[in-house]
């Protein structure tokens, strides 16, 4: 698995709202020996109340619909795409990630105006 695959399975995992924990929640590194994700919970410390659950101070209500993000979506993720690349099986797993990466990042681009919505007036 290469640093760029790796990115990819984990940015695919990441709970997606507003995009900030998608853009800065992960550090990544990379040596000859392994890559490492990193969550950034000093720039992102809603990242622990997202993988842990938490009670929403409005309703009161326990919040657990990302909870596992980390421990379990992101880890088997990860295995499942080690046990494909090891099969030879790599493009067939790896365009799912990297489309819904490229999705969010579009969406990312036209909160801060880069892009435009298209729309079916501007089709015509």
């Amino acid at each position: 698995m290469n640093l760029q695959d790796f990115r990819s399975v984990i940015q695919a995992q990441i709970p997606y709202d507003e995009g900030y924990m998608f853009l800065a929640g992960v550090k990544y590194y990379e040596t000859e020996h392994f890559l490492m994700a990193e969550y950034d919970t000093a720039r992102v410390p809603y990242i622990v109340y997202q993988e842990e659950g938490f009670t929403h101070w409005l309703s009161g209500q326990f919040i657990d619909v990302n909870k596992g993000f980390i421990s379990e979506r992101t880890v088997g993720a990860l295995n499942r795409f080690a046990s494909y690349d090891d099969k030879g099986q790599r493009p067939m797993v790896i365009g799912q990630y990297e489309e819904t990466n490229n999705r969010r990042g579009s969406l990312n681009m036209i909160k801060q105006g880069a892009l435009d919505k298209i729309t079916s007036e501007g089709m015509d």
